[in-house]
């Protein structure tokens, strides 16, 4: 760990969420010296991605230009959460500094907070920091003011020393384990794997997903927990077809009375088919929508009127979680971006947030650099073309070699140009470059954007063509190989689908 003798000067609430100080530091492996940009106030309210990192001991960790080698500097630390109206100070004993200076540095981090909290807001616990003793114990406080306890916290720890022995293990021995820590292998077992397998593939570990992707799918197979989970998934999935097949055979020109009488009669077979519909068409379930359920509630009588009030009531729940939780999600992404834009190294910050950096967020981004266009503002919108530049490039060098390699047929102003280079590497991926091409498939499916996918269709037909497979594809390249391709860049994925 690298340690500052002396707690750097208090920048300014960087994003309104985090104060920041610039350091020089030297590599601890090769000697390099590089600058690094610190983050001292974490406010949980204003910025949640910031605690997450905290808590994933990511804060202030810092990789070697050169080298790679990351280490953490220890520096004082401010942690804010509003509405726990919680506020801890984090001084390492290992920093040495003298009581007044002490005194000092928690008056002035302190100080930095409340300036940014509006003068309605400001309760008395923001003048009275706890102090602790040390990281952990900070992290501990933090935990059990979200209502984890000590004991859930070393419960999911030793759910991941277990993962470790996994992957530690031949593969062949892997049943043995499973005998032996079957009953500690639950869905939070699986979301640890899962979440493991993202952080190794965002980090360009492609190694080290693989192996969690495979150790995933042999305990979702070997498991009491695993098949239950598989079995849930495989209803729900046939749940949400036989919603959205419904809504098919409505037509192209769905009116709203349809999906009025859609909803009543799913709300009267059960609650889960209702969520379904709810999920898939939301955007038509407007003020119009609700005139018209009213409308027929008031036509309605006895038991009737009974069902269709209650169905109503939960539709205004439904979709008012539906609003909060995807205002939330467009919150985060701006707040990210908002971190980003202030940052004084954008290449750190972008590096910082690479795990919130999703297409989402790059739909904020554009729209942003829109509305800077529009305004004239010609300052920020070559801020954030910069921001947009960068973030590309890094996701492209980030993305596992088979997305960047699809990524690069996608860039060719021809389908022929495509096939040569088809022809040349696709043995280098083998098989598995079609399970790239299908992962993507399905994403790009949920975006909706059917020109790259009719392309990414095209490709993948060549690619099964030049391997040898059957190809399992709906596309089409006769008389297409002289046409221009729809160039694009895909995000990398995390996880994909593994054909059994």
């Amino acid at each position: 760990m690298v340690q500052l003798s002396r707690p750097s000067n208090m920048g300014n609430m960087g994003g309104g969420s985090s104060g920041s100080g610039g350091l020089q530091i030297t590599c601890q492996n090769c000697g390099t010296p590089f600058a690094v940009q610190l983050e001292q106030i974490i406010d949980a309210t204003r910025n949640p991605s910031a605690k997450a990192r905290f808590l994933a001991g990511r804060t202030n960790v810092f990789a070697c230009p050169n080298c790679g080698y990351q280490s953490r500097v220890g520096t004082p630390l401010l942690y804010h959460d509003q509405s726990k109206e919680l506020l801890m100070l984090y001084v390492p004993m290992e920093l040495n500094l003298p009581k007044p200076e002490q005194e000092r540095l928690i008056g002035s981090m302190t100080q930095a907070l409340i300036n940014s909290i509006p003068q309605e807001q400001r309760k008395g616990y923001l003048f009275t920091p706890r102090q602790a003793l040390t990281l952990q114990g900070m992290m501990e406080t933090i935990l059990e003011a979200d209502g984890i306890t000590k004991e859930m916290v070393e419960a999911q720890r030793q759910k991941v020393r277990i993962v470790e022995t996994y992957l530690q293990t031949d593969p062949d021995q892997w049943d043995s384990l499973t005998e032996q820590f079957g009953d500690q292998i639950d869905r939070q077992f699986f979301d640890i794997i899962t979440a493991s397998a993202e952080a190794a593939a965002a980090s360009g570990r492609r190694d080290v997903t693989e192996a969690m992707l495979v150790l995933r799918d042999r305990l979702l197979q070997s498991t009491k927990a695993g098949q239950e989970m598989l079995s849930a998934a495989q209803e729900q999935e046939a749940r949400i077809q036989s919603v959205a097949d419904e809504l098919n055979a409505l037509g192209k020109d769905l009116t709203h009375d349809q999906v009025v009488d859609l909803a009543i009669r799913l709300g009267k077979e059960g609650d889960e088919k209702l969520q379904v519909l709810v999920g898939l068409a939301r955007p038509l379930m407007d003020y119009h929508f609700f005139e018209l359920l009213a409308q027929r509630l008031e036509a309605a009588e006895g038991e009737d009127a009974e069902q269709i009030t209650a169905i109503r009531d939960r539709l205004l729940e439904l979709t008012t979680l539906i609003d909060q939780s995807n205002q939330a999600v467009v919150q985060q992404a701006a707040n990210t971006l908002n971190e980003i834009m202030n940052a004084q190294d954008v290449d750190t910050a972008i590096d910082e947030h690479l795990a919130q950096i999703d297409d989402l967020f790059l739909q904020v981004l554009s729209a942003n650099i829109q509305h800077a266009e529009q305004q004239g503002d010609q300052i920020t919108g070559a801020r954030l073309k910069n921001i947009l530049q960068k973030v590309m490039a890094l996701l492209e060098q980030s993305a596992p070699p088979a997305i960047q390699f699809i990524n690069q047929l996608l860039g060719m102003q021809t389908l022929d140009m495509a096939k040569q280079e088809l022809a040349a590497r696709a043995e280098e991926f083998g098989p598995d470059l079609l399970d790239w091409f299908d992962s993507l498939d399905e994403n790009l499916a949920a975006s909706g954007d059917q020109q790259m996918r009719q392309t990414l269709s095209q490709l993948r037909a060549i690619a099964a063509q030049v391997l040898g497979s059957d190809g399992d594809t709906d596309g089409d390249t006769d008389g297409e190989e002289s046409s221009e391709t729809n160039s694009g860049i895909i995000l990398p994925f995390s996880t994909r689908k593994r054909k059994e």
